[in-house]
């Protein structure tokens, strides 16, 4: 047995990435939809923002870790290594940001959905990354008494199971503002919330407030922003309203 939980868990990292694939290629119509975007061009702002966030994590964390494995391509592609998320997140943004460029000669409307739809997906691959953590074998967190801890498998003591309290906190955040806000004020508003939670939760994942550093204090900024960049699109709609016709 031991030795098949070798096997698997080391793995945990691809199949999570896999998970998460098939979430977002099964939310394109949806979202797209949802968002007005042509849904090809909102599949190929995931599909290149899926390979910058991995590209882009993985690099970071190879150079902060082991610059000299960057020369190595069977330690770069083993995911299971570890990602910075942060430098992957700024891959994403780079890739809303060339898509909002090539289209600068369109109308606003046409260009904004796109930083919309970079955070609806970042957000869907969240949620669908923390509970993944089943095939990672990685949903305890901090320690905590029962029953806000539960003893898991393998585990003596009650432990938060942070992951999971994530994603469900995202798909009631995401249920809610997708359904009472204009979708793309949503979707980057739901962006927001996500890199929020991501930092206010980091605590509570391993080792108390010590867990707590700068990539997480980064993560509350971008949350921040995106908050206010939300609200931001929401007044200026709410000024135009009363000239737009009919």
């Amino acid at each position: 047995m031991s030795a098949v939980l070798d096997f698997v868990h080391p793995r945990g990292e691809y199949a999570s990435l896999l998970i998460v694939a098939a979430l977002l290629a099964g939310a394109v119509t949806a979202s797209a939809a949802l968002l007005g975007i042509d849904r090809r061009r909102l599949g190929s702002l995931w599909w290149y923002g899926g390979v910058a966030f991995v590209v882009a994590g993985r690099v970071a964390f190879l150079a902060r870790e082991s610059p000299r494995s960057l020369l190595d391509p069977l330690v770069a592609i083993r995911l299971q290594g570890g990602i910075v998320p942060l430098a992957g997140v700024a891959g994403v943004a780079g890739v809303a940001a060339a898509g909002a460029w090539l289209a600068r000669h369109e109308a606003p409307a046409r260009r904004v959905p796109a930083f919309g739809a970079a955070a609806l997906g970042l957000t869907i691959a969240a949620a669908g990354y923390d509970v993944a953590c089943i095939a990672r074998d990685a949903c305890a967190g901090h320690v905590a008494p029962a029953p806000l801890g539960i003893v898991m498998p393998g585990l003596t003591q009650a432990r938060l199971a942070t992951p999971l309290i994530e994603a469900a906190l995202l798909l009631i955040a995401g249920g809610a503002l997708l359904a009472t806000a204009p979708p793309v004020t949503g979707a980057i508003a739901l962006g927001g919330i996500a890199a929020l939670l991501h930092a206010a939760l980091a605590p509570a994942s391993v080792a108390g407030a010590a867990a707590l550093g700068i990539e997480d204090a980064a993560f509350a900024v971008v949350g921040a922003v995106l908050v206010a960049a939300a609200i931001a699109i929401a007044v200026a709609a709410r000024h135009r309203a009363p000239d737009a016709p009919g």
